[in-house]
């Protein structure tokens, strides 16, 4: 059974006339009769009851008939998706991040947009623990994460370039007690009270900075409230370096970015990875190279 018989059977059952079928589908009665007939022989099976007034299916027929119309309607799906996929890839990107690089990816995609405005973009934030699982079965054009090289090396299906060499920080408010302090340890802070993104790779922060779990008394995706209590509480953020040193609080000074000592121990990575299978499309290569720009401007 191929493509065209199934149309052939679903619109003359519709029609219940081999003749406005084919009017339909702009072929010939014979030809589409003759189609038919060869796919009754080939099930060995009848289709159709034939008579002057028309056709109606048998009950094989009904049941051929009613896999045919789903058949048609998932090739038809799949069509839509396919073309979707194809002019989607020419002026849309699917980027999959960590939360770190929420406002960077912003202030790039705004002015990316500036000079493209046909390009439209999907970022999805997911924590980075999980990245790269979820990354291979989604069809994402690239993504951001915060790994070791150790750690991309086991991962068979992906290319990985790195990107940026950054800094574990603390983002403190005016009322905190570290807010004058010009670097901080984790020793300063073991009574600290902290504020975290929901998304973020707990067991890594936890591993690195030494927190103590009982501190964190939010954890949110929500940025704006996360940054608006470290703004007005005594609460603490890890991020890193490059995060939010360009949003308007930082400058203002509402809120003060504050390296963490012990620069070797807090270095971290961040990379760009996409599959193998699925190399970077010239707008993701344009894109990306406006990224490492501003990784540039702002080292």
């Amino acid at each position: 059974m191929n493509f065209e018989q199934m149309e052939h059977i679903v619109y003359a059952a519709r029609e219940m006339s081999i003749t406005k079928a084919a009017e339909k589908l702009f072929i010939s009665p014979s030809g589409m009769s003759q189609s038919i007939t060869q796919l009754e022989n080939e099930l060995g099976i009848k289709i159709f009851n034939r008579s002057k007034q028309g056709v109606s299916p048998t009950f094989e027929g009904r049941i051929v008939i009613s896999k045919a119309i789903n058949l048609l309607s998932t090739i038809k799906e799949l069509n839509k998706e396919i073309y979707e996929i194809k002019n989607r890839s020419n002026d849309h990107l699917k980027i999959l991040t960590a939360p770190t690089f929420t406002y960077p990816l912003q202030e790039t995609m705004v002015k990316f947009n500036e000079e493209q405005e046909e390009v439209s973009f999907e970022v999805v934030e997911e924590n980075p623990a999980t990245m790269i699982q979820n990354f291979i079965k989604q069809d994402y054009d690239f993504a951001l994460i915060p790994a070791t090289q150790e750690e991309l090396k086991k991962e068979k299906f992906i290319e990985f370039e790195h990107l940026h060499n950054g800094h574990i920080c603390i983002a403190v408010g005016k009322k905190s007690p570290f807010y004058h302090y010009d670097s901080i340890s984790p020793s300063d802070l073991v009574n600290a009270k902290i504020v975290m993104y929901k998304n973020s790779d707990y067991k890594r922060l936890l591993k690195i900075t030494k927190m103590n779990p009982k501190n964190v008394v939010l954890k949110s995706n929500r940025s704006s409230l996360l940054f608006e209590l470290v703004k007005e509480s005594q609460a603490i953020l890890y991020l890193h370096e490059f995060s939010i040193r360009n949003r308007p609080m930082v400058i203002n000074g509402d809120v003060k970015i504050i390296p963490m000592k012990e620069e070797a121990v807090f270095d971290l990575d961040f990379w760009l990875i996409y599959l193998q299978s699925k190399p970077l499309s010239p707008l993701a290569k344009e894109f990306i190279e406006k990224l490492k720009e501003k990784f540039i401007t702002e080292n």
